[in-house]
């Protein structure tokens, strides 16, 4: 049941001959009789594999095709579920050491039994292919190519979609769009406006809407722009534009929001954006929300429908708007910038083959940037790009634009290796628009079988490997991505279509709740994603109680969506159970669960359940366990008896089960901040069992050992590699003091919640350590001697509460820092620094940290002006490889002529790499006392210094996690304008909020002097990713 190599072209055929190879070796080895059936089974299933696999090269291959591969794809996955059986129930016979005398007989009786039903299934099998075998006298096979096995973030591929508008140079279509909302240089001052920008998807319609957005929404009292998809949910678009309008959450239906919109909208000169809209009819829902003043307001529609356009422009001053495909020139432009990193860098014996492939490609952006995200991995020679142009084939010049666009997308599609395949048509499950995570979607892989093990990696370093590859080819988008590490991905609409129907004619995945996807009852279902957003007709409910759900091995249900799960009972070989974001969870839709045996994911991330069935014991295969933003406080006992779970994914004030050290040694990720203070007297001791632990969060509150300390390390000479770790400032010797032994196997090391003296020594003998994050009160030169010394590092992010300054002598006072190619910094590619008290005296000179791609400043104007005499001059120009620079200054934070911002803006400009510049908060700030929400802190929008209760930054904030100690470092909720994520947890003597307090702020109803999330609320409608319960009084 270990983690075999299954995939959508070759199904589970290699699944099944690794099984039985395993069956001949181990329990069925004195069964001498079917030695030579089994072996005669393994040898015909790896021939089809081979075969099968050769096929999937095919782009087209023909119906007798198509049909033996399905039917081989369906044979192997019922002998896979027939091996599984046959596994179970020996390692379940395995397992009853300790079971009494008749328990024992039984067993032995059921595996007799067994013996004899494998025996038999091997005949059976055998039939089985021959009768295949007997339907198809040949096999065919495509040419295949060796690819590069190592992938990392490629960070053009990740600018494609967040700075494509610099890349297919649209300013011309820009300004032509602005001149449609102005007359005459100004803004009319008629009736609202309206244009529609209509074209294929791929085009950029979003990317030119977005443009025109943030070149006019500062000439406009209030602005939104609200994204709709083809399966709108028409309170939530309706909700995000009052939200954006009115800066509040309103909740209420439909006309009473409509009227909320239109009210405030009354005498008010309004921008708003409808992107992706698809029919006529939700436009009539929304449009009279939009008042018709006299304010020179402007409304902008992308959709891909002409006639959505028309019907939008009737009744208004409208203008429709085609949106062109690229000119040649910039049709180069974007397509050697994602390949070779510039337009001026293409070799003259590429020139020919280069505008074959873009004349294919006919100006479509999506289509030239997967074009060139298949070629950016391959060498850049003729022969090599020859073979992508002819691959094209004479046929695609004579499709029109939408299966132009299919054929483009096959053909990147079919260069992917088939694990790759695998990978990108698992992402059809989930639905249009939806933000995917990538821990959540890499260890839904795992659990599939979809990643192959390899040796000196762990499949979670495999499974990010694949995820970054699927970034460089651009069939995925990075979302909100602020550093190397993406943490959220986003299907492209015209990407998501493609392999959604890839995904149903393989029956690879079965979706309940799209209309356009007829599901056939009688078709097994393999892979099920419910999606039901409206209530279910009772034809559809009668149609559904015939499909049978026993082959079906995952099963993904979505919001809104639980009422359509079948009963557990009715699933045998359930591999996968999603159900986060389930609000309406509740005990009853987990009965049965003991009876999955086979589950290896089991998913209750935010939903409301307070405990764990009892009968999660039965569950032995079980990999992976999400209690993240639940209730509950305590795990079972009988989880501790998982002996195979490798991912325990929960919040910091869980109490993890006595013995956990002892019975969990498959653990590799603990997870979820765990706070000691929950945990037993032994924790310590157990802790230090966990060998294979490769990432570990925890948190320290008032008293903590050095023992404990003595296990981290301990750990950390061993398997592992991440370490996020909250100190109490009662901790500072602890923190300060040489760690031993050196945990030097650590690659990640985070410290929050304490501010240190200066950078602690022991961090120097980190030798592989790549990742940073600290909290300082001074910076200065030999602290950056200490951390340029540590080669491997690439990510370092310092929050520093008084100064960058060094202070070497009396006489010289304060002096700045002086950064030059001597003090090391050889890999460091982002820096975050500062805070916003900082006077910061960091000065780079020539040949500083030579890779260093992205750099986030905070400091306060003032301080700084007086260190730098008021030049603000940090010497970026000296940074070769400065992409990006994030500046966040204070005092005078809303004056566009601050003399800090045109220093910066002056050595951006005259930097030879021309980096932006974005006065923006920093992605990633320290913390003291105040954590940010989430796993792990460092992921989160903003972390907040223990000193900033009384600065503007708290309503800039967006997450917000308040220690036990801290409570009264917690301003009033209504200074809070932009939150999305709020943990009270473990804080005594939390009060009752103010009346007035916007919903979205608290959620919580009270239950027996505790404080829990509603069960009604659907907290994400109200702009709240997360709210944790608390565990104390509330007066």
């Amino acid at each position: 049941m270990e983690g075999f190599l299954v995939n959508a072209a070759t199904g589970a055929l290699k699944a099944v001959t690794v099984k039985l190879e395993t069956l001949l070796g181990d329990e069925l080895k004195n069964m001498k009789y079917v030695h030579k059936e089994i072996k005669s089974l393994s040898d015909e299933l790896n021939c089809m594999h081979a075969f099968l696999e050769k096929m999937s090269e095919e782009e087209n291959p023909d119906n007798q095709d198509k049909i033996w591969m399905t039917d081989v794809r369906e044979m192997s996955y019922d002998i896979e579920d027939s091996l599984d059986d046959f596994m179970i129930c020996i390692d379940d016979d395995k397992s009853a050491k300790k079971k009494s005398l008749m328990k024992k007989c039984t067993k032995l009786l059921d595996k007799m039994k067994a013996h004899k039903r494998i025996s038999k299934a091997i005949q059976e099998f055998k039939t089985q292919i021959r009768e295949v075998r007997d339907r198809n006298h040949r096999y065919r096979t495509g040419v295949m190519t060796t690819k590069d096995s190592h992938e990392m973030i490629d960070i053009r591929a990740q600018a494609i979609f967040k700075d494509a508008s610099e890349l297919v140079a649209i300013d011309e279509q820009k300004n032509e769009l602005i001149n449609l909302l102005i007359e005459d240089g100004s803004l009319s001052q008629h009736q609202v406006k309206v244009v529609a920008i209509v074209g294929l998807g791929g085009l950029g319609k979003t990317t030119l809407a977005n443009q025109v957005y943030e070149s006019l929404k500062d000439k406009f009292d209030c602005k939104a722009f609200v994204t709709v998809s083809r399966t709108p949910h028409m309170l939530e678009v309706l909700r995000t534009i009052l939200r954006d309008i009115s800066g509040q959450e309103y909740t209420g239906d439909m006309q009473h929001l409509i009227r909320k919109i239109s009210d405030f909208l009354q005498d008010k000169r309004y921008l708003i954006v409808v992107d992706d809209l698809w029919d006529s009819k939700s436009w009539e829902a929304i449009q009279n929300a939009f008042i018709k003043n006299s304010c020179a307001s402007g409304i902008i529609i992308t959709t891909r429908k002409f006639e959505v356009a028309q019907s939008c422009c009737t009744l208004r001053r409208g203008h429709i708007y085609k949106l062109r495909p690229l000119n040649p020139k910039n049709s180069r432009t974007l397509f050697l910038k994602r390949i070779l990193g510039s337009e001026e860098g293409c070799p003259s014996d590429l020139s020919e083959v280069c505008d074959g492939i873009l004349k294919k490609c006919d100006g479509l952006p999506l289509a030239i940037i997967a074009i060139a995200g298949l070629l950016a991995g391959k060498a850049p020679t003729v022969d090599e790009w020859n073979k992508v142009q002819c691959s094209f084939g004479h046929a695609l010049e004579r499709h029109s634009d939408v299966n132009r666009m299919i054929q483009i997308l096959s053909l990147s599609y079919f260069d992917l290796p088939p694990h790759l395949r695998s990978c990108l048509l698992y992402l059809s499950i989930f639905p249009e628009d939806y933000m995917i995570g990538k821990d959540r979607l890499i260890l839904r892989w795992i659990a599939e079988g979809f990643i192959h093990e390899e040796h000196g990696f762990t499949q979670y370093e495999i499974g990010d490997r694949c995820f970054n590859e699927l970034i460089n080819r651009s069939l995925i988008q990075p979302v909100d991505s602020g550093s190397f590490d993406v943490i959220w991905c986003r299907v492209h609409d015209t990407i998501l279509e493609f392999i959604l129907s890839k995904a149903v004619e393989e029956n690879f995945v079965t979706l309940f709740g799209l209309p356009n996807i007829r599901v056939d009852p009688h078709r097994k279902i393999r892979r099920l994603s419910l999606q039901d957003r409206n209530e279910v007709s009772d034809a559809i409910v009668d149609s559904r109680e015939k499909i049978i759900y026993y082959h079906v091995c995952s099963v993904v249900v979505f919001p809104r969506s639980l009422d359509s799960l079948p009963s557990l009972q009715k699933f045998k070989h359930l591999r996968v159970l999603d159900l986060e974001e389930c609000w309406e969870l509740q005990a009853h839709h987990l009965t049965h669960l003991g009876r999955l045996f086979a589950l290896r994911y089991l998913n209750f991330r935010n939903t409301f359940i307070d405990e764990l069935p009892e009968e999660i014991v039965e569950l032995q295969y079980l990999q992976t366990l999400d209690i993240r933003g639940t209730s509950i406080k305590e795990l079972p006992s009988s989880v501790g008896c998982l002996s195979r779970l490798v991912t325990l994914l929960c919040d910091s004030y869980v109490r993890l089960p006595d013995g956990f050290g002892k019975n969990m040694q498959a653990l590799q990720q603990l997870v979820g901040f765990i706070s000691v203070r929950y945990q037993s007297p032994s924790f310590a001791q157990e802790l230090r069992q966990l060998r294979n632990l490769r990432i570990l969060e925890i948190s320290f509150d008032d008293e903590v050992s050095k023992d404990l300390v003595s296990s981290l390390c301990t750990l950390g000479t061993g398997c592992l590699n991440s370490l996020v770790i909250g100190f109490h400032k009662k901790h500072m010797k602890l923190v300060m003091e040489p760690w031993s032994p050196t945990p030097h196997g650590l690659k990640i090391l985070q410290i929050y919640r304490i501010v240190v003296p200066r950078v602690p020594r022991w961090i120097g003998s980190l030798d592989n350590l790549q990742d940073l994050t600290l909290c300082v009160e001074q910076l200065g030169m030999a602290d950056f001697g200490l951390l340029g010394s540590l080669n491997a590092l690439s990510n370092l992010n310092i929050y520093v509460e008084i100064e960058v300054a060094d202070k070497s002598s009396s006489s010289q006072g304060t002096q700045r820092v002086k950064i030059s190619g001597t003090h090391g910094f050889p890999s460091l590619r982002r820096f975050v620094v500062g805070s916003e008290d900082c006077a910061f005296g960091l000065l780079f000179e020539g040949g500083a940290m030579p890779k260093l791609q992205e750099l986030y400043l905070e400091f306060d104007d003032g301080k700084t002006g007086s260190l730098t005499n008021g030049e603000f001059d940090f010497g970026i120009q000296h940074l070769p490889c400065l992409a990006l620079v994030g500046c966040d200054y204070f005092r005078k934070y809303h004056d566009p002529e601050q003399p800090a911002w045109v220093a910066l803006e002056k050595a951006a400009s005259s930097h030879p790499n021309h980096p932006k510049l974005h006065h923006l908060p920093s992605p990633t700030r320290m913390i003291v006392d105040v954590s940010p929400f989430g796993c792990p802190p460092s992921r989160s929008r903003r972390l907040l210094p223990r000193t900033s209760n009384e600065h503007g930054c708290w309503s800039r904030s967006s997450a917000v996690s308040v220690f036990p100690d801290s409570l009264n470092s917690l301003p009033s909720l209504q200074k809070l304008k932009h939150l999305r994520a709020l943990d009270l947890e473990g804080c005594e003597g939390l009060q009752a909020p103010p009346s007035g307090t916007p919903m979205r702020f608290i959620c919580t109803k009270m239950d027996s002097g505790t404080c829990k999330p509603c069960r009604g609320c659907k907290t994400s409608q109200y702009g709240v990713r997360y709210l944790t319960s608390c565990r104390s009084s509330v007066s």
